[in-house]
């Protein structure tokens, strides 16, 4: 360790400290993959711009940006390990961070930063001129996933579309050749992994952020749900269990979409509260600014000077904000209250960004532009995001609806049929006036040696595959707490369910109409 550091450093063969072994530790585990990095060093950049725009001393600007619960923490938090256990400066520790990550942003990064602190440059001035250069790499690429995203799930659903014309394809050549069961099961795998290929290629397309605090759920939706969750899942699995077995799979798939529903659809309804909510956070942080700057007072004071109307969704957290402050309640309680009643990951955000750098001596004005700027800057990036997730979650549930409910009903027609041409060749056979002929031959006989059975459980894997899938899938592109998936899947579950119980019925009426007729 002590040649790998003196490597680092550059300072020939004179003898050096040993890097820390935690040091040398989170080294090595944070250069692994993590695909919400750049949103998280996006919000570390802009938070020490605040910090340093308050004319925090380096200890403090790093101390604080090494507390913070990001992915991107660990790098920051090595650097300081550095200066207080090796008694290096901040311009070698941010070099030796740097060529021992492979992570490209943030080496360079880093880079640039050790290169700021050696040339004197004012901290505030680079931090600032950082934090606009990454938002805007950061929109850039953003927009090309979005981008991405939206070509994927026209793709994804013409996949969809391919894979039930195939398998349908598939079972009404029964009807005219002898199909093997390796190939039923070879086009049943197909549909499978080509469905879940797709799937996957979306969740690596789709933009990674946090919607929902990182830190656990907060809002009172959010609680809601989750004991929902917790109340109804455990009865609703048993009693999914007891109708899956005494009625049948339709009726158990309607059963798990009503457990699932509730709580489901109440953190969808909390995900679009808080899309509300960011929009309105972005201009309460500049205005909020603004008045504590041209009054010369505090936060507390300022805001019982702001005009809330403007800012419907978070109006009622902003007064029970006040009120908590005018009744003497520390300051730091009465904003993580705030952020906990919000729910939202990037009020929590913008919140530590614009109190943080206020209360160390920053200038509100400052201080909130900065803030807001960054609420904004990622509140009309989701917006984009949202356009092409809200077209798709309208689409997916009807041509669900037809996929499944197709290969439903030929299924279910092809067994009907199977089992009147077998009853009628039995009778035949049996007739005393057809004693002794042969039965002549259709070109059907292969209906006589299909096993139904085998039949029937590829086409359920395959709907209930194509349902988990599509539930997987909506959920994805939106984005959000994974317990939207619940309410997505609720949804094609419901839809999945009611075929599969109505549909056999209605092959049946349909199959009798026709066979009365000559």
């Amino acid at each position: 360790m002590v040649s790998i550091a003196a490597k680092m450093l550059g300072r020939g063969k004179s003898k050096k400290p040993d890097i820390p072994d935690e040091v040398v530790q989170s080294l090595s585990k944070i250069n692994k993959d993590d695909r919400r990095l750049y949103f998280d060093l996006l919000m570390q950049v802009q938070y020490m711009a605040s910090m340093a725009m308050a004319k925090a001393s380096r200890d403090l600007l790093f101390e604080k940006a090494a507390s913070m619960n990001l992915t991107s923490t660990p790098y920051f938090r090595d650097v300081q390990t550095m200066t207080t256990k090796l008694g290096l400066d901040y311009s070698q520790a941010c070099t030796m961070v740097a060529e021992r990550t492979d992570k490209h942003d943030i080496s360079q990064f880093l880079l640039r930063t050790a290169g700021s602190m050696k040339s004197g440059e004012d901290e505030g001035i680079f931090l600032t001129r950082e934090s606009e250069v990454l938002a805007e790499q950061y929109s850039e690429k953003y927009g090309r996933d979005v981008e991405s995203l939206k070509k994927w799930t026209d793709a994804y659903t013409a996949l969809v579309v391919s894979v039930g014309l195939v398998v349908v394809v598939s079972i009404i050549s029964m009807m005219i050749y002898q199909i093997s069961t390796i190939f039923l099961v070879g086009v049943s795998f197909t549909a499978v992994g080509a469905v879940s290929l797709g799937a996957w290629i979306i969740y690596l397309s789709a933009p990674k952020e946090a919607f929902v605090r990182t830190k656990g759920l907060s809002s009172k939706d959010q609680k809601r749900a989750m004991s929902l969750f917790k109340i109804l899942v455990p009865p609703g699995a048993a009693l999914a269990s007891i109708t899956l077995i005494t009625v049948g799979l339709g009726p158990a798939m309607i059963v798990i979409a009503l457990v699932l529903l509730p709580p489901g659809f109440m953190m969808n309804r909390d995900s679009k509260k808080i899309a509300r909510r960011d929009v309105d956070m972005a201009v309460f942080v500049r205005i909020l600014g603004g008045v504590a700057s041209a009054i010369g007072t505090t936060l507390g004071e300022a805001i019982g000077r702001i005009d809330r109307r403007s800012m419907s969704a978070i109006q009622d957290d902003i007064e029970k904000l006040d009120i908590r402050l005018k009744a003497g309640i520390k300051s730091d309680l009465c904003w993580q209250r705030f952020i906990d009643d919000s729910g939202s990951e990037l009020i929590d955000r913008t919140t530590r960004i614009f109190v943080d750098g206020t209360s160390s001596g920053g200038e509100a004005s400052e201080i909130g532009n900065g803030a807001s700027f960054f609420a904004q800057q990622l509140v009309l990036l989701r917006e984009k995001r949202s356009l092409v997730a809200s077209s798709f979650a309208y689409l997916v549930p009807p041509l669900h609806a037809s996929v499944v409910g197709l290969m439903v009903f030929i299924v279910n027609v092809l067994s009907l049929f199977s089992s009147q041409l077998t009853a009628a060749v039995v009778d035949v056979q049996t007739d005393p006036n057809t004693a002794g002929q042969s039965v002549p031959s259709l070109g059907l006989g292969t209906f006589s040696s299909l096993d139904m059975d085998f039949l029937n459980l590829l086409v359920t894997a395959t709907v209930l595959m194509l349902t988990f899938a599509n539930g997987f899938v909506m959920a994805t592109v939106g984005g959000g707490h994974w317990m939207k998936m619940a309410y997505s899947f609720a949804i094609l579950a419901l839809i999945t369910g009611f075929m599969m119980t109505v549909i056999p019925g209605m092959s049946e009426s349909v199959f009798a109409t026709v066979s009365e007729n000559p």
